[in-house]
C-alpha cells in the first residue's frame, strides 16, 4: 500500500537523520571516527533506531489493516 510505503520512507528518513545527528554529537565530543568505540556506539544506536522503525511500522500496518476491514471504525 502506498500509505505504508510513504510512512516507511519517512520513518527511514527520520532514522537516518537521528543517526547522523548522533554521529556528529559523538565526533563533537572527541570520538575517533576510525575508533572501535565510535563504530560500536553507532551500531548500537542504529539497532535501537531500526527497532523503533519496525515497531512503528508494525503498529501502523495493524492500524491500516483494521481501517480497511472496518472503514467506519473510529479511534478512541
Amino acid at each position: 500500500m502506498k500509505v505504508l510505503d510513504d510512512a516507511n520512507a519517512e520513518l527511514c528518513r527520520h532514522r537516518d537523520l537521528a543517526l547522523t545527528a548522533y554521529a556528529r554529537r559523538l565526533l563533537a565530543q572527541g570520538a575517533d571516527i576510525h575508533g572501535e568505540q565510535f563504530r560500536a556506539a553507532l551500531a548500537k544506536y542504529a539497532g535501537e533506531l531500526e527497532a523503533w522503525r519496525r515497531k512503528a511500522m508494525d503498529s501502523l500496518r495493524q492500524f491500516v489493516e483494521a481501517m480497511v476491514e472496518r472503514p467506519s471504525a473510529t479511534l478512541h
